[in-house]
């Protein structure tokens, strides 16, 4: 279910706010290149999975390697990536039955979006606008 948190005021679409246990929240899926510059931002609401937004923020996009944490760790989306010969940098779920291997080393690269998203949360408690 969408909700809007100005319930008054008429809206232009669908907004990505969702319901959890703490409230009203929002996801941010971001594609970034290799020097952690965003290349693509999605929204969802904080309910939804994570791979909700994986799809559709990979199909504009032609990485050589796309990095992820445990929550992309689903075999049609590593499917998709060697089908499009894109090398999942994604660590294995712990319950997973056949383990894949995965590039430690490049995975810690994943800092770059965690550092893209610190900032802009930074910026707007700053009274800066998100761009």
């Amino acid at each position: 279910m969408l909700t809007s948190i100005a319930p008054g005021r008429e809206k232009n679409g669908e907004q990505a706010i969702g319901r959890s246990r703490d409230g009203l929240t929002t996801k941010i899926h971001a594609l970034v290149d290799a020097l952690g510059n965003p290349v693509e931002l999605m929204l969802t609401p904080g309910q939804a999975h994570d791979l909700a937004g994986a799809e559709p923020l990979i199909d504009s996009a032609d990485p050589e390697a796309l990095i992820g944490d445990k929550a992309y760790d689903a075999d049609p989306l590593i499917d998709t990536l060697n089908q499009r010969q894109i090398t999942p940098v994604i660590p294995p779920k712990a319950n997973r039955k056949t383990q894949r291997d995965c590039d430690f080393v490049l995975y810690c690269e994943r800092n770059l979006v965690e550092r893209l998203v610190a900032s802009r949360k930074w910026w707007k408690l700053e009274g800066g606008v998100i761009s």
